[in-house]
Order: C-alpha cells, then structure tokens, then sequence
C-alpha cells in the first residue's frame, strides 16, 4: 500500500519511503527485543499472581524503550540527511527521505507503550485485546490512513501517514491499557 501510494510521486518517493522503512525498522527491533526479554517475566507473574511486581516490569520496560526511542528519535532528527544519504546518494530521494523520516521519528516514542502493552496482553491471555493492539498501528489505522492522507495530501500525506496511524494507535492502546491494568488490580 505504502509502495503503491508513494509511486504516484516516482521512483524518489518509492525509495525514501523504503529506506525511511529500514531505518525506523532497525530501531523498532531493539524495543521489540526488549519487550521479549519482558515478555517472560510479564508470564511468570501473570502466573504467580504478582500483579504488582507485573505492573513495576512494565512502566519500567516502556520507561526503557521510551528514553530509548527519544534518543534516537533527537538522534535521527538532527541527522536525518545523512542516515538517508547512507543508502542512497541522490537528492531527490534524501529530500522526501529527510520530510518522511522526520515525520516517523516524531511519534517513535509512542511505539513503547504501544509495543510492549502488546506483549502484556498476548502474555496475560487477553487475546482480543492482544489482537486489537497488534492489528492497530500496520493494519487497522495504516491502511485507511494512507489512501485518505495520500488522497488530501498528495506526497506529505503518505510521508505523515505512520506517525498519524503511531497517534491513533496509541489512542486505542491508553484505554485498553487502562482496562486491562484495572482487570489486573481485581
């Protein structure tokens, strides 16, 4: 989808949006990994009804991935030309690259929260849930996102269209979150 809304705008809009892809990919693998180290601790407790222990492991795992992500979101900010220029050397593509990554690295902090109150539920056996908050930031309000921002916004929407759908993932994932911490408590 993503491919194909950018195409309309050439070959330059297809390869920044791919390589601002790889870029935020490499950095989200380090919070999924940390969300999988949480992931068995989140088990055991959730099992020996620790919930208090459960709920300190969690704000401390978001805590980590957020200051995590800020860093490299500041990081990519500052330097977002010259991660662009690491893959390719054309101006056309680093100057839709620079707008798009800029655009992603903005909501990156979000994805901590939003991540690993994933792991807590598909762990916790939450499955609804569980299935909501995976489907939500690639799926549920990605795909909608992008023909509607493509549609208003030409190429600025298809560059802004992950940090849009990070917003309403994130939006969906505070009152499932508030839920299901509340369901813990009891």
């Amino acid at each position: 989808m993503l491919n194909h809304a950018a195409g309309n705008y050439g070959d330059a809009a297809i390869a920044a949006m791919s390589i601002v892809n790889r870029i935020t990919m490499m950095v989200m693998a380090v919070v999924i990994g940390l969300g999988q180290g949480f992931q068995p601790l989140c088990g055991f407790c959730f099992g020996a009804r620790l919930f208090t222990r459960l709920k300190r492991a969690y704000w401390f795992t978001i805590a980590v991935g957020t200051t995590f992500l800020i860093v490299c979101m500041v990081v990519g900010w500052l330097l977002s030309d010259h991660l662009i220029g690491i893959f390719r050397n054309d101006t056309a593509v680093i100057a839709v690259g620079i707008v798009a990554l800029r655009w992603q690295i903005s909501t990156l902090p979000l994805n901590s929260f939003i991540m690993t109150s994933n792991m807590l539920t598909q762990t916790c056996r939450m499955p609804v849930a569980a299935n909501l908050l995976a489907s939500a930031r690639s799926g549920l309000f990605f795909v909608p996102l992008i023909l509607v921002l493509s549609h208003f916004f030409g190429l600025m929407g298809v560059e802004m269209c992950q940090a849009v759908s990070d917003i309403c993932s994130f939006s969906l994932t505070v009152p499932v979150m508030a839920h299901t911490l509340k369901r813990l408590k009891q």
